[in-house]
Parts: C-alpha cells; sequence; structure tokens
C-alpha cells in the first residue's frame, strides 16, 4: 500500500521540473500571471544594478576628479579636467564590474570543476525512475491521501499508473538547483525516465534511485570500484566485500549497511554518490548516480551534492561516497563504509 505523501505522480514531477525552469507558469497560476511576475523580476534586477551604481558613483566620481585635476595640471587645460572626470568615472565602473566577475566565477568555480561537461554548453539529461500501479486491481494496488484537515491519512483516490517516489522528486528538484547555480540554460537539460533510455549512452547524466533502470545497468555492467547494492537494493556493499562464513551455522555473511529500526525515531538511512565516466562510449562523458536505499537515502545524497561543491571538486574525475541520513534529508554527511558497516545475510542469486 502506497501513501500519497510518498509518490509523486509523474506528469505533476516533470511539470515541477518545467516550473522550475523556467518553461511553463507555476500550478494554480496563468500564463499571464507568469508573464507578469517575469517582468517584476526584470525590473527588480535594473533596479538593484541601479542602485548598485549609485551606492558606487560617489566613489567614482571622487576617483575621476583626482584624475582630472591631475590631467589638467599636466596638460594646463580645463579639457583636461573633464576628460579625466569622465575617464576616471568609467575606469572605476569598468574595475567594480570586473571585480564582481572574478567573484562570480570564483564562487562558481568548485561547481563547473565538479560538473565537468555538464557545465559547458554540452546536454545534460536526468534520467528517474517511476513505480507502475496495475489500475485493474485497485484493491491490491491502492493508493491514499492525507487530508490534515480531517485528520485522516487515508482517503482512497484512484491516481495514476506511474509515480515517482518522494525521495526521487525531491531528489531530481535539488539537482536542478544545482544546475541552476552552474547557469545551466533551461533548454540544455533533458528529463527522462530511466527505463525508457537504457540506450542512451554517450550523454552527461543523472541517473537518480537505486531501482532506476540506468542505475541498475551502471552498477551491473560498468567497472566501479566504490558502492553498490545488494539484497534487492535494501543494502550498500562495495563490489570488492568478500564474503564470509558463520563459523556457527556455516552462513554466508557479507558486510554492508542497511536500514534497521530505532525504537520510535526514524530510522537512519543511506545512500550513495558515484561519480563516473561513460565506459561505453568512452567519451569522457559524465555520469553522476545518486541513489539511496530509502526515499531519505537518496534526497540525501542529492542535498550533500547540491551543498558540498568545493569537498565534491577536489574528488577527482571518479569517486564514490557513502551517506548517512539520520533524520531528513537535509542531515545528510559523509561517513565511512569500515565505521557504520555491519554483517548481513546475501540472498542467493538465482
Amino acid at each position: 500500500m502506497v501513501t500519497a505523501a510518498q509518490q509523486w505522480h509523474e506528469p505533476d514531477l516533470l511539470l515541477a521540473t518545467l516550473v522550475a525552469s523556467g518553461l511553463c507558469p507555476p500550478l494554480g497560476g496563468s500564463a499571464t500571471r507568469s508573464y507578469n511576475s517575469k517582468n517584476m523580476t526584470r525590473i527588480t534586477e535594473y533596479w538593484q544594478r541601479l542602485q548598485r551604481w549609485l551606492i558606487s558613483f560617489p566613489t567614482s566620481l571622487m576617483v575621476g576628479i583626482l584624475l582630472g585635476i591631475t590631467l589638467a595640471l599636466i596638460l594646463q587645460q580645463l579639457n583636461g579636467f573633464l576628460a579625466g572626470v569622465i575617464l576616471g568615472v568609467i575606469l572605476e565602473q569598468l574595475f567594480l564590474g570586473s571585480k564582481r566577475l572574478i567573484e562570480e566565477w570564483t564562487r562558481t568555480k568548485p561547481i563547473r570543476v565538479l560538473l565537468g561537461p555538464i557545465a559547458s554548453d554540452e546536454e545534460c539529461y536526468i534520467f528517474f525512475s517511476s513505480f507502475f500501479r496495475d489500475l485493474s486491481r485497485p484493491d491490491e494496488f491502492k493508493l491514499l491521501r492525507w487530508d490534515a484537515r480531517l485528520n485522516k491519512r487515508e482517503i482512497l483516490i484512484r491516481g495514476p499508473e506511474l509515480t515517482v517516489g518522494e525521495g526521487d522528486a525531491v531528489a531530481l528538484s535539488l539537482i536542478q538547483s544545482l544546475l541552476a547555480r552552474a547557469a545551466k540554460k533551461p533548454s540544455q537539460i533533458f528529463v527522462e525516465r530511466g527505463d525508457e533510455q537504457l540506450d542512451k549512452w554517450g550523454v552527461n547524466s543523472f541517473c537518480i534511485g537505486a531501482h532506476n533502470g540506468k542505475t541498475r545497468v551502471i552498477l551491473t555492467k560498468f567497472q566501479n570500484k566504490f558502492y553498490t547494492f545488494d539484497n534487492n537494493y535494501m543494502v550498500i556493499t562495495k563490489p570488492d566485500i568478500p564474503t564470509e562464513t558463520y563459523q556457527h551455522t556455516g552462513e554466508p555473511l557479507r558486510r554492508g549497511v542497511f536500514i534497521s529500526p530505532q525504537g520510535d525515531a526514524e530510522p537512519t538511512d543511506y545512500g550513495i554518490i558515484l561519480k563516473l565516466k561513460d565506459q561505453f562510449r568512452g567519451n569522457n562523458k559524465v555520469i553522476f548516480v545518486v541513489a539511496g536505499i530509502g526515499p531519505a537515502g537518496t534526497s540525501g545524497a542529492a542535498y550533500y551534492l547540491l551543498t558540498r561543491p568545493e569537498e565534491l571538486a577536489r574528488l577527482g574525475d571518479e569517486f564514490g561516497l557513502l551517506i548517512q541520513v539520520p533524520s531528513g534529508f537535509q542531515s545528510a554527511r559523509k561517513v565511512e563504509f569500515e565505521d557504520v558497516a555491519d554483517y548481513y545475510t546475501p540472498e542467493s542469486r538465482m
């Protein structure tokens, strides 16, 4: 049984992505309101620029006056003073503009280093996963919504055939924010269902969720030395972790991390961030995998990717991180596998 709080209608998710990218008006709004909103945004930007110019103008004027006096003394002409004032103001404004550009370049450099070719004018794909509900069997595949006003959490709705997990939806929003910080144009970003694009390689991409068809292919067929999933994606482990034998029962054991109940508190979730090169095409395209055991693991991994570009940019062209999410995606933190791993029983593969 799936609650509406944990599932998004796939078209709703795509619409939210378009709204975030500025390609369509917000939900409940009209094209007119969207147009007016954009105009107000432009007016606000122009007003802020004017304010910055008015604040800096006295300093520019002082620089111009000093330069004008210097030129007037050298040339022994009043025209030299006027030319110096104008030149001084222009040079001061050019200096301030260059300073702002350098500050912006410095601020965004870690993001550009982290994203690599994604931060350029190349196309970027975001692959997400959908979950299918068989509407011909409504009693077995119920969809419920939460009506807080009526204090009822189990209101049955028909809903869509395809739904998207809440963690995946949050992760998509966070990745869109990361691309916006890199000044990625909306026309260069494509959002596709991973299961329908299994032959789409040789492109820069983000793969959201462990059950994503693209993620499964990458974890199975790439030479990935960092992290992978086991036991139907309920355990995160390392590809090179050996299988041991419990001496008392002969039961096979491996080390990994998994969700376990912790009293009344929200269970700690785990996710991974992988940055890999496309090994099928070998054209140096970048693939990010953002996936978790549960919803918080996926969204927490995406949040860490968004908020730690300086740290991640130093890790090179390929890396893998294990992310622990104690309580909500904003609590995401990097942990070492050896510090949190425990033994589990691997499921036999037929």
